[in-house]
């Protein structure tokens, strides 16, 4: 985590904030578990074991469910050696009633025991960024199986002496989450070593998965601790099995530190508990950060019948499309015990009629094909998409219905029309024809009554609230078809506060991107980006929820002629969160304008000529090849010069003339290969 912080500074704050509530919370429940005195009902969480070795085989099935069976012990507290536990500590000795299943499915429904074998050609893994590296098959390792469904435990060998590592529930990429155990830190026996064969250190690494944090609070000063009020105060790690009481600076006295806790680096023979407010967080955790893993269905086997087909997922359409016309394509799945060589495969749309493509062909059992099937034309507004299948192997009835069937949410609307105006002040959210897109289901783009630039509503992204880094939310606007369109303009308000002090130490902020595309969301032109100081408009830090006032709004504007050539055409206002404060958007206006036919036919105009102050030298296209501007007076001394990179989004390079004295002046515009020199006049 430290090494995190330290490539990604304004996590910190996202993790102060979490630990502040994480505290409260756990003394809130604590409370309340006081006066029920419940205990918490027994939950199980699938696993999956990916073992990354030269010789994967040298980790036995056996040995993973000695791994399994220690954490089903020491999360229930119910080990044989807890009859060690100093009876100094028994009163604070907490059960979180957690229990783990090695997986019986894989994410695609085929059978599993859990267990998954990979040959690496690496001798070992850094632990740098979690020991990211074994967790993707590109660096030698694995990729994790749904992060959501599954706790992935990763067992390698790590390098310098490591005996494992873990992620937080924030930070970390999803497809990082989870631990990995060095493998003779691995189970109770087969390659686990001495002192390290108890199976404690997985437990250790699942305390950190759950937010636990070490004993010691990773500090000496005795003061921050690991924010758990039931664990003493304590300087450093321990190592080794020292003898109870064992005292230090931070508690000098009887029964002194707890070195007995899972979270201490003490010998796996001497970890022999975790302590109610500790129970309490973890629960929280589970609860709150990690609760899809309580709903995972990965723990039941899987039963395959004779023959079941089933429509996997539904590829496309999905979200919104750009053409009244679709071809959905899917992915049928065998999951039968028998060949799958023919089956009835139906859609429909919106409950209307149903369309049924035959399929033949040779799958074996849990294999995949990807289908195509027949076109229809679906029409305006949202819809909904059912695939399923029939018949399989021509027998009438299905081994398993429950599985035949996928749905996919789809929606088209007609191109907008410009001048486009929309301020987000009716019922509907969004907007006909605007999309959102949630890519993390977390924080995205709301519609609020908290400010607006005119009327009532605006739209939102709560930053402040988002405990998350480099987080992305899309909201696109309609398509347009600019075709006929000399330019097209795009003018909105917006309104930002930060977190943090813009004098600080900050380096990373939010940030509001705008970015168009002309291929229904394929590929995107990145045209305005902006962050921190150039994205503010009240310059001051705010902690609390930003509600900007009436004057602290900006309008900005945003040439999209560059796109026209490319055709039709969507807007995206792309939020990209590092928890610092809310952005608000209002009144999108999208506005075309007729070029002048002189600048359609030389591609550059100059003018006003004469000028009396300012002078505008305006492109019909950004010039690629252009050096720079440069202005001459008669007697061949620089007045004025530009940078080609300067132009702006008009497409426009501004020159002050209005201190100069009258007289002929010469403009050269200097490219890489060639000038060009026009003369104009200044005149008061």
């Amino acid at each position: 985590m430290q090494q995190f912080i330290a490539e990604h500074p304004a996590f910190q704050k996202v993790r102060d904030r979490k630990e502040n509530v994480l505290q409260e919370m756990t003394r809130s429940v604590k409370q309340l578990r006081a006066q029920s005195r419940t205990t918490y009902p027994v939950v199980t969480i699938p696993v999956v074991v990916h073992i990354v070795l030269r010789n994967p085989e040298q980790v036995t099935d056996a040995q993973v469910q000695s791994q399994i069976d220690a954490l089903n012990r020491d999360y229930a507290a119910s080990a044989p050696d807890i009859a060690n536990l100093p009876a100094a500590w028994r009163a604070r000795l907490g059960q979180a009633n957690i229990q783990f299943c090695l997986a019986q499915r894989t994410p695609d429904n085929n059978p599993t025991n859990g267990i998954e074998r990979i040959t690496t050609n690496r001798t070992s893994f850094s632990i740098s960024n979690s020991a990211s590296s074994v967790k993707h098959a590109a660096t030698g390792g694995i990729e994790s199986w749904n992060p959501a469904n599954y706790l992935n435990i990763w067992v390698c060998t790590l390098s310098d002496n490591y005996l494992g590592i873990a992620t937080f529930p924030d930070g970390f990429a999803g497809d990082e989450q989870g631990v990995v155990i060095t493998h003779t830190a691995f189970g109770t026996t087969g390659s686990a070593v001495a002192p390290f064969n108890v199976g404690r250190t997985t437990v250790h690494e699942i305390g950190h998965f759950f937010s636990l944090r070490h004993i010691w609070g990773d500090e000496s000063a005795c003061a921050a601790d690991d924010g758990i009020d039931d664990t003493p105060l304590q300087g450093t790690f321990t190592y080794n099995c020292p003898r109870f009481p064992l005292t230090d600076r931070c508690t000098v006295d009887s029964p002194g530190i707890m070195f007995n806790n899972f979270m201490d680096y003490s010998d796996d023979a001497c970890m022999l508990l975790f302590t109610s407010d500790q129970v309490d967080r973890m629960r929280l955790t589970l609860e709150n950060d990690r609760s899809s893993l309580l709903f995972s269905d990965a723990c039941t086997p899987v039963n395959l019948q004779e023959n079941d087909a089933s429509v996997l997922t539904v590829l496309s359409p999905a979200g919104q499309i750009c053409e009244n016309n679709i071809v959905p394509r899917i992915v049928l799945k065998n999951q039968g015990k028998n060949r799958l060589t023919a089956v009835k495969i139906y859609y429909t749309v919106d409950n209307g009629p149903v369309l049924t493509y035959n399929w033949t062909g040779n799958l074996a059992a849990l294999k995949n094909d990807t289908l195509s099937l027949p076109g229809s034309t679906p029409g305006e507004g949202l819809h909904l998409l059912k695939a399923y299948t029939g018949s399989p192997n021509n027998i009438e009835t299905d081994g398993d219905p429950s599985n035949d069937t996928a749905w996919s949410a789809f929606q088209y609307y007609r191109d907008a029309i410009a001048p486009y105006t929309e301020g987000f002040e009716g019922n509907t959210f969004p907007p006909e024809g605007w999309e959102i897109k949630n890519y993390d289901n977390s924080f995205s783009w709301e519609q609020t009554s908290d400010a607006a630039k005119s009327g009532s509503k605006s739209i939102v992204m709560r930053n402040l609230a988002y405990n998350t880094n480099d987080a992305i939310d899309d909201i696109l606007t309609p398509t347009f078809d600019p075709t006929g369109k000399d330019s097209v303009f795009l003018f909105f308000d917006v309104a930002a506060a930060a977190y943090s002090n813009l004098n600080g130490s900050n380096t990373v902020w939010d940030s509001l991107q705008v970015l168009t595309t002309s291929d229904c969301g394929v590929t995107f032109d990145s045209l305005y980006k902006k962050g921190g100081e150039s994205l503010l408009t009240r310059r001051q830090p705010v902690t609390t929820d930003y509600i900007p006032t009436a004057s602290e709004w900006r309008r900005d504007s945003i040439n999209l002629t560059p796109i026209i050539k490319k055709g039709r055409f969507r807007v995206v206002f792309r939020n990209i969160s590092n928890a610092e404060n809310n952005i608000y958007l209002d009144n999108i206006n999208i506005v075309t304008k007729n070029t002048l036919p002189y600048l359609k036919e030389k591609g550059v105009v100059i003018g006003p000529v004469p000028t009396s102050n300012q002078l505008y030298i305006t492109f019909l296209e950004v010039p690629n090849d252009l050096d720079f501007i440069a202005i001459f007076n008669t007697a061949g001394q620089l007045v004025a010069r530009q940078p080609g990179s300067s132009i702006n989004n008009s497409n426009r390079f501004i020159f002050d003339l209005v201190n100069e004295p009258n007289g002929i002046y010469f403009v050269k515009l200097i490219y890489r290969n060639n000038v060009k020199t026009i003369k104009i006049t200044k005149v008061n």
